[in-house]
């Protein structure tokens, strides 16, 4: 996915771009969560290995692949977690009835299986957040 934005910051192998909001966000998810500072643009941190300068109009790219995978592990897993927890839970209710309705575990070992996805989540942030894969990259300079 290509956008363009301004370098407001360099520091070291990174830039911090504002960026248009473009069409493609618009039915984005996540638009909400990009912290825009106005209602058109936010600030994105890239990596700047063409050495863009404070001002430069740039074109940066975010690997597709790695923005299916990411949106997967974000969106998808902390469901399939919930999924399986409350399946598991009912199953365990029918063998060992520890409550007098089943629904009872199903609700706790769901919510137990969705907390556990968000403590994934926190760590898998952190590997993300410095794996370079996942961090948008200076394209080209379109206007110094």
């Amino acid at each position: 996915m290509r956008e363009e934005g301004v370098v407001i910051d360099t520091y070291g192998e990174f830039a911090k771009v504002e960026a248009r909001r473009s069409a493609s966000c618009e039915g984005c998810a996540s638009k909400d969560t990009c912290k825009p500072n106005s209602n058109t643009s936010m600030i994105i941190e890239v990596i700047n290995p063409i050495n863009a300068r404070v001002g430069d109009r740039i074109c940066f790219e975010v690997e597709a692949g790695a923005l299916l995978k990411s949106t997967f592990v974000i969106y998808l897993m902390p469901v399939i977690f919930l999924l399986i927890g409350a399946w598991a839970g009912g199953e365990i209710s029918k063998i060992y009835p520890l409550f007098k309705r089943e629904e009872i575990l199903s609700v706790i070992s769901g919510s137990l299986f969705f907390l556990v996805s968000v403590f994934i989540l926190i760590s898998l942030n952190r590997y993300f957040s410095k794996n370079k894969r996942y961090k948008p990259m200076i394209k080209e300079i379109l206007q110094n």
